[in-house]
């Protein structure tokens, strides 16, 4: 110390007293950057009231003051032991936060303070060494410098609070490490105020939310009660309608002006159903675009909806398309023959009398701007109940009013004749022989064509009976008359036109006749004419003649032509009628066996057709009692490839068993008649299924015919569906179907036959050309094979118009891949010319004689397996 110099001394005081104030002049700047962050800490903890606000707002706080381009705050549950990140900003890793588990940041740095609780300031070399001693694991992309502190709530760590730094020049210092800490220590003070505000302002909202839902729910029930109010004065209103209206129009229109208080009322209708319930009268009719609604039978419409349903709809335009499609509703329904425009909304509620329907109150609007909504479908609903009641009393007011009138007037009309019975006495005893008369051509006509009605034409008949017996050279004869085409003149036309039709044939039958024969109705489309004293029986076909021809001309109904036909039955008068009524059943007889030939004819009845027809009716038992005993079988008919004299299979028949009169093979009719041959032919076709499963032979083809009903009846297209799922080979089984059924059919079984086409099965048209030959079944591309008719394959030989139809059938074969089948081949002639004519599929006679059993068993079936 000796050697130390005076100045020196001095210059050594300067320096220490220099480092002092240099050190005081650090801490107070940096007392001053503490204080104004916690200056601005508490600002933002006094003006953000959102927690997604706050965290964007210390962040950029922090960057005032510290290098913060990189921040982020993870809270941290003790008990869990789980982090949840609240805010990450981070220029390298902000786009894989996202998929980070909350689990990854207890094994880094993060973790790390967390456990450790106090603040970390780490560069590379002190990151490397917590790495290497196990304390930590590396995560994310590596930083020049991390600087994180403790977030502390008493002396538990809630979470940690990050800035870190990837660029080697911008690092933090200890100064920069106090700073941080001392915003993490306020920062919690800062986030429970805000979450406080927070949750302040959140009560607040929902106390709001609360009371605005109480008072909509007084606004509500205001709303209701005034509803209320209104519609208690409507249906007071209503009630005294019936008393203070003068007529019923003055009525509906005071019902409407009540309905239109209460909602849009500017399109309305009233439509009641008659005593009969088959029509709707619309007594008040209001519409801005349709004049008023005719009275019409029950249809399709939006009325007959509401009435089918007995409650009330709402139906807007979507729903009207429903239930167009679905078929429960037909527009345009007011006036079918000038359709207007569709309402856009239709409200309507059925008018209720004991649970019983009498007719339909509905609205309407053409504005899609209005709507009707459900409050108007309740109150219409409501309404229409009293309004149902007051219409009901307003009417029966009404008829009393009527009979009152009527009473008076027989009264006074009474006092009158009563005056004046002896001026009148012969005027009444003709009025009361009028009405007599009346009332028994009533009660022995026809309402619908003033004919002889059953029972007049049974009285007639007797007596003409009585008459022939005592006179056996009296010639009588009876025609029984059925309409073709009726029922379907009937349906498609509708009821009018089936009745005008009605009326003009009794005309045309009664033109034909002499002024003595009689003609009657008995009912429907059958009529009967009774000729009598006729020179000679030719007499009574000629008349039948001329009411086939009369009949058989077009007719003119209503600006619609039909044509029709008639079936008639012709019987004679013959020492075998025990009574009357054996005629009409002879005649009768008779009339079916014309419709069974083809109908547009007569045919004069017979012994031999009543034994027939006790022989048919005893024939369907014995077939009924087969069926029952199984004696049906299948017998197998060989399909020959005649081009390479190979079988393609066999087709399958039917034979009876009889137990005593052998092989039966014509019963067909008789199994028709008596509604069996469904049931037949699945016994066939079990049995041939049954042969398929057990055949060795992969290739041969086996053809069972069956009729439409299969196809068009849903329990029989049932059990066929699951029938053809036994077959093991459904390739080889083929189902034909004849040409006149399929034709009749149309296309009611088009997607029944494609079914069966996924199947894997064979289809075939069965008995092809016997008629018409339609194309338009083969271009449908359904069938496999078609199966020529015996009687067109006969006259090819013959016929070369048949040879030419042949050749074009050919091409469409080629064309829409199908395959012709010739059957009824006889001869060898009739072979060689189908072969040479392209045809190599056939069958009949001369087939099965072509190929013995032995051949059959050797011959490969390569045919069949090319169609495969």
């Amino acid at each position: 110390m000796k050697g130390i110099t005076e100045p020196g001394k001095q210059l050594r005081q300067a320096q220490i007293k220099m480092r002092r104030l240099t050190l005081l002049a650090q801490r107070y700047q940096q007392a001053y950057i503490s204080q104004g962050a916690l200056l601005k800490l508490s600002e933002l903890a006094s003006t953000i009231s959102d927690m997604r606000d706050f965290y964007p707002a210390i962040h950029s706080m922090v960057a005032e003051f510290l290098h913060a381009e990189n921040f982020y705050v993870v809270f941290y549950d003790s008990d869990s032991q789980q982090y949840s990140p609240q805010y990450f900003s981070d220029e390298k890793d902000q786009q894989m936060i996202a998929d980070v588990p909350s689990s990854a940041f207890s094994s880094g740095l993060t973790g790390y303070v967390a456990r450790t609780a106090k603040p970390l300031l780490c560069d590379v070399t002190q990151f490397e060494k917590l790495v290497a001693d196990g304390h930590i694991k590396a995560q994310g992309s590596p930083c020049a410098h991390w600087l994180g502190i403790p977030l502390c709530r008493g002396d538990r760590v809630i979470g940690v609070m990050a800035i870190q730094s990837y660029n080697a020049e911008q690092l933090y210092t200890n100064t920069d490490l106090l700073l941080f800490n001392s915003i993490g220590g306020h920062t919690i003070t800062a986030l429970d105020r805000v979450k406080s505000r927070e949750l302040l302002e959140d009560t607040v909202r929902q106390r709001t939310r609360q009371l605005e839902v109480i008072n909509q729910s007084l606004q509500r029930e205001i709303k209701e009660r005034t509803s209320a109010e209104q519609l208690q004065a409507a249906l007071y209103r209503i009630s005294e309608l019936t008393a203070s209206s003068r007529d019923m129009q003055s009525f509906y229109r005071a019902v409407h002006q009540v309905l239109s208080g209460l909602m849009h009322a500017d399109n309305c209708y009233i439509a009641l159903l008659d005593p009969d319930k088959a029509k709707l009268t619309f007594p008040f009719y209001l519409d801005q675009y349709s004049p008023p609604a005719r009275e019409r039978p029950l249809s399709r419409g939006f009325t007959e909806y509401v009435i089918r349903c007995a409650d009330a709809r709402l139906i807007n335009e979507q729903q009207a398309i429903k239930l167009v499609e679905a078929g429960e509703i037909k527009r345009g329904m007011a006036d079918p023959t000038k359709p207007g425009r569709h309402s856009t909304s239709w409200l309507g509620a059925p008018l209720l009398i004991d649970q019983q329907v009498i007719g339909v109150i509905a609205l309407q609007s053409y504005d899609k701007s209005h709507s009707y909504g459900d409050n108007e479908l309740n109150i219409l609903r409501f309404v229409s109940q009293h309004i149902a009641v007051a219409i009901q009393r307003k009417l029966t007011t009404e008829q009393q009013k009527r009979h009152q009138e009527e009473l008076e007037r027989k009264v006074f009309e009474s006092t009158r004749e009563l005056r004046q019975t002896n001026l009148f006495l012969r005027l009444q005893v003709e009025e009361r022989k009028k009405a007599e008369q009346k009332l028994f051509f009533e009660a022995n006509h026809d309402a619908l064509t003033s004919l002889a009605n059953r029972q007049m034409f049974l009285q007639q008949l007797k007596q003409q009976y009585a008459l022939y017996k005592r006179q056996p050279q009296q010639s009588i004869a009876l025609l029984f008359i059925d309409l073709d085409r009726f029922k379907l003149i009937n349906d498609t036309l509708g009821h009018h036109i089936g009745d005008a039709f009605l009326i003009e044939v009794s005309k045309r039958l009664q033109s034909t006749v002499r002024e003595h024969d009689l003609v009657a109705r008995l009912g429907g489309d059958e009529f009967v004419v009774l000729l009598t004293s006729l020179l000679h029986e030719q007499d009574a076909e000629e008349v039948a003649d001329r009411i086939i021809e009369r009949i058989r001309q077009p007719f003119l109904l209503q600006g619609q032509q039909v044509q029709s036909g008639a079936s008639i039955g012709i019987a004679y008068f013959n020492t075998h009628h025990s009574q009357a009524e054996a005629l009409l059943r002879d005649a009768d007889a008779a009339m079916y066996q014309a419709k069974s030939m083809g109908r547009n004819r007569f045919v004069i009845f017979n012994e031999t057709m009543r034994e027939r027809m006790l022989q048919a009716l005893t024939m369907e038992q014995v077939v009924q009692q087969a069926l029952e005993q199984q004696q049906f079988n299948a017998i197998f008919e060989p399909v020959l490839c005649g081009q390479a004299r190979s079988l393609l299979g066999y087709e399958v028949h039917t034979q009876w068993q009889h137990p005593q009169f052998g092989p039966q093979h014509d019963f067909n009719q008789y199994a028709a008649d008596a509604g069996l041959m469904p049931q037949i032919e699945q016994l066939i076709l079990q049995q041939a299924c049954q042969q398929l499963n057990r055949s060795d032979d992969c290739s041969g083809l086996m053809t069972v015919r069956l009729s439409t009903g299969h196809l068009l009846q849903p329990e029989l297209f049932d059990w066929l569906k699951q029938q053809v799922q036994t077959v093991t080979q459904k390739h080889r089984l083929c189902l034909a179907f004849t040409e006149r059924e399929l034709l009749q059919a149309g296309n009611d079984v088009s997607q029944q036959l494609q079914y069966l086409r996924k199947q894997d099965l064979r289809l075939a048209i069965h008995q092809f050309a016997a008629e018409t030959a339609p194309m338009g079944l083969l271009i449908q591309q359904l069938f496999d094979f078609v199966k020529l008719a015996p009687a067109f394959c006969r006259q090819l030989v013959r016929n070369e118009q048949r040879r030419q139809l042949l050749q074009m059938l050919q091409t469409l074969a080629l064309h829409y891949k199908f395959r012709l089948l010739a059957d009824g081949v006889d001869s060898p002639e009739l072979l060689n010319l189908l072969l040479a004519e392209g045809c190599c599929f056939m069958q009949g006679k001369y087939v099965a004689e072509l190929i013995s059993a032995e051949q059959l068993a050797k011959t490969p079936s390569l045919v069949f397996k090319q169609l495969a």
